[in-house]
């Protein structure tokens, strides 16, 4: 809490709010995509991926959205692809897209040894807060501006 008895904002958004601001501007990041859904559940399991859309050849791709993304989230997404292609009855391509602000070279060298079709995104610092405002006003640096040394003029050096 704060000491006006507000809580505290966290310095970066959630991982939902993130998701929903890239949704909302999902045409300009990926024009050739529209979105499907958010928190597409998987029955019977109550599994929720994060975002579902489609591209202009009707492949389905499952969105999993993390501040940092690790081997939990690589998990996350290979388990939403396998219940999506389930749940579709292998009627459609569905690929897995794990989305965040840092990706780890283990996780990219993982997707592409073991050839798993995973597409990585690093998502613009723009989004970082997800469209609110800082909690903090960063201190504004004070220019510094030269002093030029003693320069005399024509004038002045004719007196």
């Amino acid at each position: 809490m704060r000491e006006t008895g507000e809580p505290a904002r966290p310095q970066f958004a959630t991982e939902r709010e993130v998701r929903d601001a890239y949704a909302a501007r999902l045409s300009e990041f990926r024009p050739a995509e529209s979105l499907w859904k958010t928190e597409h559940t998987y029955h019977p399991s109550l599994l929720r991926g994060d975002m579902r859309t489609v591209d202009e050849l009707n492949r389905i791709r499952i969105w999993e959205f993390k501040i940092k993304a690790g081997f939990d989230g690589l998990g996350q997404v290979l388990t939403y692809i396998a219940l999506a292609r389930q749940e579709l009855n292998f009627a459609r391509p569905v690929l897995g897209v794990l989305a965040a602000f840092e990706i780890p070279d283990e996780i990219c060298r993982t997707i592409e040894v073991l050839n798993l079709g995973i597409e990585t995104v690093i998502l613009p610092e723009a989004l970082r807060l997800a469209g609110a405002a800082p909690q903090q006003h960063l201190p504004m640096p004070v220019p510094v501006i030269p002093v030029i040394a003693d320069h005399k003029t024509d004038s002045q050096e004719n007196n």
